[in-house]
């Protein structure tokens, strides 16, 4: 099986349209990992660029009009992306290369050149999300319970606080986990059945299979119905409880004997 290349979200600051299109161009035909985000044609309008779209790559001339490229560093207390340096001028490369630059391209840009500092940026992402996971792994090791869980996600993970799981629905051969987030993305697919989760969070006293169907933490249960044999999560969401779940419910929920 091969690998899923992994995607990169870009965008383009340059100052020139035809520098847009040609690299726009390039970047389609030669690196079809890379997802242009955005493009700007000056400092500013890329700082506010980045701070909507968060890319993980920008391709960055220098010599442009009001503010040159290296100003757009200033903006940022932290840099989270890569940058590539595209520019006509080779008198910048020291330069660049001090605020750790991937790589500096000069215009009319080497298409081998651009290929081989696309795969750089790809290769620094693989090992980011690489020791994300592994970061993840030892913390949930470090303690009795699961603390975190890092979903495939497109083709990237994302990482997720366990205690912001609403419940997990089984979906067949999959499961779909809900969370609790002010994010449009509320629910993940992942593909697992639901008794992997049921041995994996045994330990999280807070979760509890309800039903054949689900599995629900419990600190989001807001009320329950022995009669409809139903609880209601978080207010918006009523899940049912089945026969032979309904004791161990109701002991975690503290009903009395």
């Amino acid at each position: 099986m091969n690998k899923q290349a992994t995607i990169i979200r870009a965008i383009i600051v340059d100052d020139e349209l035809s520098a847009h299109e040609n690299l726009r161009y390039l970047l389609q035909q030669y690196c079809p990992t890379v997802q242009i985000v955005g493009e700007a044609f000056h400092v500013d309008e890329a700082v506010i660029l980045i701070e909507e779209t968060t890319p993980e790559l920008v391709f960055l001339d220098i010599e442009m009009p009001y503010k040159s490229g290296f100003e757009l560093f200033n903006s940022f207390e932290t840099v989270s992306f890569h940058t590539i340096f595209v520019t006509a001028y080779d008198q910048h490369a020291i330069r660049a290369f001090s605020v750790s630059a991937i790589d500096y391209l000069l215009k009319p840009i080497a298409i081998d050149l651009l290929k081989s500092a696309v795969e750089k940026v790809a290769l620094k992402q693989e090992a980011q999300h690489f020791m994300e996971r592994i970061s993840v792994f030892q913390e949930n090791n470090s303690h009795p319970a699961i603390r975190k869980l890092s979903i495939p996600y497109k083709s990237d993970y994302i990482i997720i606080n366990i205690e912001d799981v609403l419940y997990i629905e089984a979906d067949r051969m999959y499961s779909i986990i809900h969370i609790k987030s002010d994010k449009p993305q509320k629910t993940f697919l992942y593909a697992k059945k639901l008794s992997y989760f049921e041995e994996l969070l045994i330990v999280n006293e807070n979760f509890c299979r309800t039903h054949r169907s689900w599995i629900v933490n419990l600190d989001y249960v807001v009320s329950y119905s022995k009669k409809e044999h139903q609880l209601s999560v978080d207010t918006n969401t009523q899940l049912p409880v089945s026969k032979s779940y309904k004791e161990i419910v109701e002991r975690k929920l503290g009903f009395s004997s």
